[in-house]
């Protein structure tokens, strides 16, 4: 996974004076994490690291920035969310906090994530999380993998922070990143916050409940959107870079400068180095060169991503193909739990659905990625021969239908 990105929702609170129930939540731990599991890492951390602080490069004060926080109103239970989704928004993982925006919040999800191989950790204080998890993995070596994720202090968010913090963390600056932007929480908290004012009064049982049934429904359609939009993605970079690579050839030519001159340029601005130009036009070179290279960088990642989208797609057909060959087999009639002839008709109607869903998801997602990249260079060929290849498994599909 490239990129995870962290962030807090306190709209979603809840009243102590809510609905009391002693149901247990029919979801509870699928998405939001048990409250139990989440107190005993936060005192596990704050027994072993002495409530240590992270103190970075950026100089202003951030609510969110800090790890002891006290509870905002003695009127709420849960005081919120803190959520962590991936660069296309897909909901991950999710606890209740009750006390404030602290750093084991985030820390606690980063580790029940760590196993996905992410690659970069998002967060819009980043300057201040990284520093204080560096301390906290000396005290807890069983987080040191942890460290191996690169923080990303997340776009927007970092043109309000000094300009040194944001040459150094700002996402736009990181190699490898392309054009994520470490902001995808927000577009979540968007869509979540609408039935804030409901939750407020439910149950805790019905609002972890209420809350995994919208994120499911949410990262569905992300799902089934998702051909379309790394197609949409994939053009609109081709655009900007384009543009881009256009402006700094203009750059270049107007400052009678080489592509050996620019390069120094970024090391100066980088290491923060003096000379004879002026700093504004050194900073203004750096900007369309590191836009450049998260353009080129996020062309390469998106075809990536279309092909591991087209390799689940081919999974799950493959895996509907071997159930419902299975379930019209003489073996289903032997198996112990036994099927009336109505239930295994129905049951091989629900897989034969399911097939079909399938098909037309790959047939989408085929003629998104045809369609854009048929004109493109050698280097996405391979890609291209496996959706060529795929044309016989999608008419054998329509005659097991």
């Amino acid at each position: 996974m490239l990129a995870v990105s962290v962030d807090g929702n306190r709209k979603h609170y809840r009243f102590k004076n809510a609905s009391r129930s002693e149901e247990q939540a029919i979801f509870q731990g699928v998405f939001i994490a048990k409250d139990e599991d989440v107190a005993t890492f936060v005192d596990h951390i704050h027994r072993t690291s002495k409530h240590v602080s992270g103190r970075g490069v950026c100089g202003g004060e951030w609510s969110a920035a800090r790890e002891t926080s006290q509870r905002s109103t003695s009127k709420v239970d849960e005081e919120g969310l803190e959520l962590a989704v991936c660069r296309h928004g897909v909901l991950l993982r999710a606890l209740n906090m009750y006390r404030g925006e602290m750093f084991a919040y985030p820390l606690y999800l980063q580790e029940k994530l760590a196993s996905r191989q992410i690659t970069f950790f998002c967060m819009d204080v980043t300057c201040k999380y990284w520093p204080y998890l560096q301390k906290v993995a000396k005290s807890c070596p069983e987080l040191q993998p942890l460290l191996s994720m690169k923080p990303f202090l997340s776009v927007f968010h970092a043109k309000a922070h000094d300009f040194k913090c944001e040459v150094k963390w700002s996402g736009a600056y990181q190699e490898g990143a392309g054009l994520t932007l470490g902001e995808e929480v927000e577009q979540c908290n968007a869509f979540l916050s609408r039935i804030a004012v409901t939750t407020k009064h439910m149950s805790k049982a019905g609002r972890t409940d209420m809350l995994t049934l919208l994120a499911m429904r949410w990262n569905q359609q992300k799902f089934d959107n998702l051909a379309t939009s790394l197609s949409h993605r994939y053009h609109k970079t081709i655009k900007s870079l384009q543009s881009k690579q256009q402006n700094l050839e203009s750059m270049k030519a107007q400052l009678a400068v080489t592509e050996s001159h620019l390069e120094d340029w970024v090391s100066d601005v980088k290491e923060w180095a003096e000379d004879s130009v002026d700093l504004r036009t050194k900073r203004k070179a750096f900007d369309i060169i590191m836009a450049v290279r998260r353009l080129e960088e996020e062309k390469n990642i998106l075809v990536l991503e279309m092909d591991h989208h087209w390799k689940w797609l081919s999974t799950r057909a493959k895996t509907s193909q071997e159930l419902s060959s299975l379930l019209s087999s003489e073996t289903v009639k032997n198996w112990p739990c036994g099927f009336s002839e109505e239930g295994l008709k129905g049951l091989q109607s629900i897989i034969l659905r399911k097939q079909q869903n399938i098909r037309e998801k790959k047939m989408q997602a085929r003629d998104c990625y045809l369609r854009l990249l048929s004109g493109e260079t050698a280097e996405n060929m391979s890609f291209l021969h496996k959706l060529d290849d795929s044309d016989s498994d999608l008419d054998s599909s329509d005659d097991a239908l």
